[in-house]
This record gives C-alpha cells, structure tokens and sequence, in this order.
C-alpha cells in the first residue's frame, strides 16, 4: 500500500491544497502557469490586433467609394491607423512567439519531472497522478506529452 502524499501548501492557491509532489514541483509549476497565463493573454490581444488591422485596411478601402467627397482624407486616415496598427501587431506577434517558445520549454520540463516520478517519497506513491488530475481539472492544462492549446 502506497503511502499518502504530503501537500505542499502555497498560500497563493485558494481552495484546498494542491498536491504538488514536492516544493521544487511546486515552484517550477507556478513558473510555468505564470508564463502560460500571460501567454494565453498576448495571444488574446494578438487577435484583437489582426481583427484591428483587417478593419483598418477594409476601411481604407470602401470607404473612398461610400464617401467619395470625404473619402480619401478619411482612407488616408485609415491609413495611417493601419500603419500603427500592424506595427504593434508584429510586435504583438513576436511577443507571442518568444512567449509559446518560453512555456513549451517549462510545459516539456514539467513533463520530463513528471515522466520520472519526480517527488519527495521513497515508496510508491500516487502523487504524479494526483498532481497531473489536479492541475487537468483546475487548470484545463494537460501534463502529457502533446500540444498546448
């Protein structure tokens, strides 16, 4: 019979205490859901900014037909307004990039952890699969070998 897996307890989590296998799990653990969540939240605002750019640019463009009298003051407006907005697009797009690469790193250490049971317990315990459940569950992130969503 395995023994029973001692929680590591972070007073950043609300609810009960989450079953980390040991307190450098824990602590790689909340680096990596750190990165993911802003990550997640730069990939929101990368789709902001392409629906911005594609509006910008459709503007641009119907509107000296709709309005030919004010028109084209009002396309090169547009213009110049899809001009900043691309440019904060890409800057958007590269943050994006460098942020997936820094989580999918983190994601694959996690996994690697886990992959060789890596805790605090000398006899056979359950505490990858709690932690794995838990983080399922409460996250939505899975910790098997695969792609991030």
């Amino acid at each position: 019979m395995g023994t029973l897996c001692q929680y590591v307890v972070d007073k950043t989590v609300e609810g009960p205490n989450p079953p980390f296998p040991s307190a450098r799990m824990a602590q790689l653990f909340y680096e990596f859901l750190g990165r993911y969540n802003e990550w997640k939240l730069v990939r929101r605002q990368e789709t902001i900014g392409i629906s911005a750019v594609l509006l910008f640019g459709l503007l641009a463009l119907i509107l000296p037909w709709l309005y030919p009298e004010i028109g084209i003051s009002v396309s090169i407006l547009m213009l110049i307004l899809l001009f900043f907005t691309v440019r904060h697009y890409i800057k958007l797009n590269e943050k994006v990039s460098h942020l997936y690469v820094n989580v999918h790193i983190l994601h694959h250490h996690l996994i690697g952890k886990l992959e060789v049971g890596f805790c605090d317990h000398r006899e056979p315990c359950q505490c990858v699969e709690e932690f794995r459940g838990y983080v399922l569950k409460k996250y939505d992130i899975s910790l098997d070998i695969g792609y991030l969503r």
